[in-house]
């Protein structure tokens, strides 16, 4: 046991900045679907934030960094709200769109940072921080003194949509919106400005948790480093039923996998590394698997009008 809690240490410490951008970009999921709208492009805008993150770090440092992220991901998130809200796209069709454009942008913008040639520059990153406190907590103090900035940052956000979603006035209109929109637009509220302005939220954040992906770590991007951390985000939303702190438990559940996967490269886990690279993604669907399976046997138990 004395060996086993060290190594567990470890892979929870690992899994913390790795669930950071998850959580920020399914927070922003699921005040979408709140709203009654479902966006496939997470994974454009989070490479779209990763990029611009960087960007924005280079120029002002990485809080600069950070809000743009924050910023191009709400302006692809206005794109999509007006494209379904006002242009009657489907919805499936332009978050597909959004992401093809998203991974292209990001890798246009990828050779504005850094042409052929020259080297990559490399962004300020996120402060570190010190809380000696917490040290001593069994298993997860590792992981909670050296946690950066934004993981806290992440769970607060987590808290604040919990509560705007139950306990503000705003918050339940909007679920009124994606609940019932004809009773809704009845009762005077407008069905499109609410889904535009959640469009924008989840957009915004999706931006932030790409640019958290370099700023959090290597201050560099490169094409496709957000590895499918979007759609990753949708499974969280769907296993956590639009939870907030189930989407927090749910990102640190695929976190901790793909510690595992990282730390197999380092040291012998018994099984071949490519196994491990697997097994985060495995995780997520097997969770989605058993969460649609319980859906299914609670609509069997609903009695038929």
């Amino acid at each position: 046991m004395t060996g086993a809690a060290p190594f567990w240490a470890v892979v929870i410490a690992g899994a913390v900045p790795l669930c950071t951008p998850v959580i920020f970009a399914a927070l922003g999921e699921v005040v979408l679907e709140d709203a009654g709208r479902f966006n496939v492009g997470i994974e454009g805008m989070m490479l779209l934030g990763a990029a611009a993150g960087v960007a924005g770090s280079l120029g002002g440092g990485v809080w600069c960094g950070l809000a743009a992220g924050g910023a191009i991901g709400a302006a692809f998130g206005l794109i999509f709200g007006l494209a379904v809200g006002i242009g009657a796209v489907d919805e499936v069709i332009a978050g597909i769109a959004l992401d093809l454009i998203g991974v292209g942008a990001s890798t246009v913008l990828y050779q504005i940072l850094a042409p052929a040639g020259h080297s990559n520059h490399t962004a300020p990153v996120e402060p570190s921080m010190n809380l000696p406190l917490l040290d001593h907590v069994p298993l997860i103090g590792l992981a909670l003194s050296g946690a950066g900035p934004f993981f806290y940052l992440s769970v607060g956000f987590a808290v604040a949509t919990w509560w705007w979603r139950r306990f503000s006035r705003a918050g339940l209109r909007l679920r009124s919106v994606g609940f019932m929109p004809i009773v809704a637009e009845a009762r005077g509220i407008s069905v499109r400005r609410y889904q535009l302005a959640a469009a924008v939220v989840a957009g915004g954040a999706a931006g932030v948790g790409g640019a958290v992906v370099p700023l959090a770590g290597i201050g560099v991007f490169t094409p496709g480093m957000t590895g499918g951390a979007g759609f990753v985000a949708l499974a969280v939303v769907i296993i956590a039923r639009r939870n907030p702190f189930g989407v927090l438990g749910g990102a640190f559940v695929f976190a901790l996998f793909n510690s595992l996967a990282l730390l197999s490269q380092t040291r012998d886990l018994g099984l071949p590394v490519e196994l491990w690279q697997a097994l985060p993604y495995a995780a997520t669907l097997a969770l989605l698997c058993i969460a649609s399976a319980q859906r299914r046997r609670v609509r069997a138990h609903v009695p038929s009008a």
